[in-house]
């Protein structure tokens, strides 16, 4: 259906750098949850099937669901009409501008949630290869900065 949106660039390798992320949004404020085995909510009834995962808004009446893609990695896919989704996790455009290709305007309304989802994934990833994080900062730009020692 024409109001769907698979965005293949975006991969989900690390659940629980997602439901970090998920957490993340909940303490801004933003009304959600990451219900698993379910189908995500869009315009049309039969647009998409079940996800694996999928991030309900409760505020919004879309969801972004997570398909799983071949290499065991998860697609983000969800309903772009009306930009409800971008209004609950998109990226802030006086912080990132709107990119002008379709893939980027369509990464933008998800944006929050893949900037918390990328600084808990390196997290993670330096956690696993022995680094100790002493801590993350955002800055001005939306740029996450880690601070890891040796171990």
């Amino acid at each position: 259906m024409s109001h769907t949106t698979h965005l293949k660039s975006v991969a989900i390798k690390d659940i629980s750098a997602l439901r970090a992320a998920v957490r993340d949004l909940q303490s801004q404020g933003v009304k959600c949850s990451l219900l698993e085995n379910t189908k995500p909510r869009m315009y049309y009834d039969n647009q998409h099937g079940k996800c694996d995962f999928v991030l309900k808004l409760d505020d919004s009446p879309y969801d972004v669901g997570f398909d799983k893609q071949s290499d065991g990695s998860y697609a983000p896919v969800f309903d772009e009409w009306g930009k409800h989704v971008g209004k609950q996790v998109g990226a802030d455009v006086n912080v990132c501008p709107m990119p002008t290709t379709p893939e980027g305007r369509a990464q933008h309304q998800i944006g929050r949630l893949m900037q918390g989802y990328a600084r808990h994934a390196a997290v993670n990833a330096a956690v696993t290869q022995g680094y100790i994080v002493e801590s993350t900062h955002t800055d001005d730009k939306g740029n996450v900065h880690l601070v890891l020692a040796g171990m």
